[in-house]
């Protein structure tokens, strides 16, 4: 199968597709005849370019910028007077939901808004689930599904309705893995990386998958964590590597107590990996000197102090206020820990 023809929409969806924007003809002929890359790049001076007051090339163009991480380039069309101000407005908050997440006045601001247009409705939605997920609010997608659902469905062109279907793979993945089922998240991961994407959203997929096998298979974890450091290398993906190399592969090495080698200038994972070494003195001097813990913070000082009431109590604040059923896992690894050493 061509590339060109991931873009393209299943027959069903086809059925309510009036409209193809200049931009994925543009795009889709371009991945005929040349290279993912070039293609790519041809399509975004394409979007710079061309003035169209129609809300569907509109989106598409943003949307193809956004995905295609040309972050630059759409804040360039952010200041554009011809677009949309509705269109406008939902890039803005996407565009600066990169450099700060979204905050609980957001999602009270966000979830009232109504749009007709059926592409601009089915954003609203993604929005107000990233802004649940921005407060840590994991189960947020729960109530919404169904809409999005039906909301996917309505979309009238094809460009943004095939990385519409991206955002959804990769928000159901994010729910599954935070509600700890595992399975299924795999699977939407699996999806959304077969999906023609980023190498910065490649690596962040497999970075996201070598967390996901944490405390099941430490093969499988360093795999995907090796896989994802790869692609940040050789892209020169500098804060993709660093969060690999200082945070997530001491991390999982830790867990595994396989930490030959292993060492990592973040002081939180120094002492988890002090921690797997036996050397609990030197994690509690460590671990000790933080104000206001995390959950993760709390879990480590729990198992360095052997305290299953911080270890409880670790547990209990990934659940009850993330939502966060996968990482409350982690104390619970301690809390067994414990038992088997009592």
């Amino acid at each position: 199968m061509g590339v060109h023809n991931v873009i393209e929409p299943s027959q069903l969806n086809r059925v309510h597709m009036d409209r193809d924007s200049s931009i994925y003809e543009i795009y889709h002929n371009h991945l005929k005849h040349k290279s993912k890359h070039q293609a790519a790049e041809s399509t975004m001076i394409y979007c710079l370019t061309h003035r169209s007051m129609i809300i569907e090339d509109q989106l598409a163009s943003l949307e193809f910028l956004y995905m295609n991480d040309y972050f630059t380039e759409l804040e360039q069309l952010l200041h554009t007077s011809h677009y949309s101000k509705e269109v406008l407005m939902m890039y803005r908050v996407l565009y600066n939901r990169k450099k700060t997440p979204l905050k609980e006045k957001d999602l009270k601001w966000l979830i009232p808004l109504k749009f007709n247009h059926p592409s601009l409705k089915c954003l609203h939605l993604f929005l107000i689930v990233y802004a649940y997920f921005d407060t840590k609010q994991y189960t947020g997608l729960d109530k919404y599904v169904d809409d999005i659902y039906s909301a996917l469905v309505q979309i009238n062109e094809p460009l943004f309705h095939y990385y519409m279907k991206l955002r959804f793979e990769e928000l159901l993945f994010q729910h599954y893995w935070k509600t700890n089922n595992v399975l299924l998240a795999k699977k939407h991961a699996y999806r959304y990386i077969n999906s023609g994407l980023t190498p910065r959203k490649l690596s962040r997929m497999y970075h996201n998958l070598a967390l996901c096998d944490t405390f099941q298979d430490y093969d499988s974890a360093i795999y995907n964590a090796q896989s994802a450091l790869g692609i940040a290398v050789n892209y020169n993906l500098d804060h993709s590597r660093t969060a690999l190399t200082n945070h997530t592969i001491p991390f999982i090495s830790a867990i595994h107590k396989k930490t030959k080698g292993i060492l990592t200038p973040d002081p939180i994972e120094t002492a988890h990996l002090a921690i797997a070494n036996h050397k609990n003195k030197k994690a509690v001097d460590i671990l000790s000197k933080v104000h206001n813990p995390t959950p993760f913070q709390e879990t480590y000082l729990g198992a360095a102090t052997e305290d299953p009431l911080k270890l409880n109590k670790a547990k209990n604040r990934f659940i009850n206020d993330y939502g966060d059923l996968f990482f409350a896992q982690l104390p619970e690894h301690y809390l067994k820990e414990l038992i088997t050493i009592v």
